[in-house]
């Protein structure tokens, strides 16, 4: 988005939200890379109020985005439909203009940043808040659905895109049936390390535009995979209830989406990791509990 065309979004969405008049309003890009345009910003209102911004736009399709995972508005209807009324895991929305959100700015820094171990039990706690407290929102019609033909694609995708993902086929059936039989609560979809900001105390969510109805546990495996065990232990301790065997089944789905993600992309710093042999050893476990 041009400056302009920020700066139009923004004066809109703080005039519906606020009940404000933009008075000047300065744009630079936003500290953190993204793949969506994300941008920061500080206005003046004509309250006399100095407000900081964050402003995505989640409306476009990526190019390395597959397309049955992508749904424009999706984002911009979590935060006016879930998170708006509900607690402080993410960003206060300040209004939404077509697929575009205007939050407001929080402090913190990436998750994958910090200390693991002394973030993970705050965190496991806030995550266990958050999926209780969303988990009678499930049927929202702009949810992602987690339904036995979307772990069948996934599969179906890392096979493609790596051919020796195939003799993982009878784990990916073990793990699609368990994970079939999980509660589905409405969960983040995408709740790797990048997308949690920390500050101090203080936990919020970002990047939304992958909410799902789907088991809880796929975003506890997002948390804990390729981190220090320290750090695992100490956040499903604080998280409670985790099942062994569904957290393996939900690594696994995981480890598979990456690898069949796309052909032309590879993951950013953050995600750099072995998913190749993290789906190795996830359907190893399975495979060894269900003989």
């Amino acid at each position: 988005m041009s400056t302009c065309t920020v700066t139009a979004v923004i004066a809109q969405a703080v005039e519906d939200g606020l009940g404000a008049r933009v008075v000047s309003c300065a744009v630079r890009p936003h500290a953190y890379a993204t793949s969506h345009t994300l941008v920061d910003a500080e206005a003046e209102l004509d309250d006399g109020r100095s407000i900081r911004l964050v402003v995505k736009d989640a409306g476009a399709r990526l190019a390395d985005r597959p397309v049955f995972v992508h749904r424009a508005d999706r984002e911009a209807e979590v935060y006016r439909q879930l998170l708006l009324p509900q607690g402080s895991w993410a960003p206060r929305l300040l209004g939404t203009v077509g697929p575009t959100v205007v939050l407001e700015w929080r402090p913190g820094i990436p998750l994958w940043q910090c200390e693991a171990g002394r973030t993970a039990p705050r965190l496991g706690r806030r995550i266990r808040e958050m999926h209780d407290a969303l988990a009678a929102r499930v049927n929202a019609p702009f949810l992602l659905q987690y339904d036995r033909a979307f772990f069948d694609r996934w599969f179906h995708r890392a096979c493609l895109l790596e051919p020796t993902v195939s003799e993982l086929g009878d784990a990916h059936a073990i793990a699609l049936a368990r994970l079939l039989e999980e509660p589905r609560i409405v969960i983040h979809g995408e709740l790797y390390p990048s997308n949690i900001l920390v500050d101090e105390d203080a936990v919020a969510i970002v990047d939304w535009e992958g909410a799902a109805a789907g088991p809880a546990v796929i975003d506890v495996a997002a948390l804990v995979a390729g981190s220090p065990d320290l750090h695992v232990e100490a956040l499903l301790r604080a998280y409670g209830g985790v099942d062994a065997v569904a957290l393996d089944c939900a690594r696994l789905h995981l480890a598979l989406r990456w690898l069949g993600w796309s052909r032309d992309w590879t993951p950013p710093q953050e995600h750099a990791w072995d998913w190749r042999t993290e789906a190795q050893r996830a359907a190893e476990r399975i495979v060894e509990r269900a003989a």
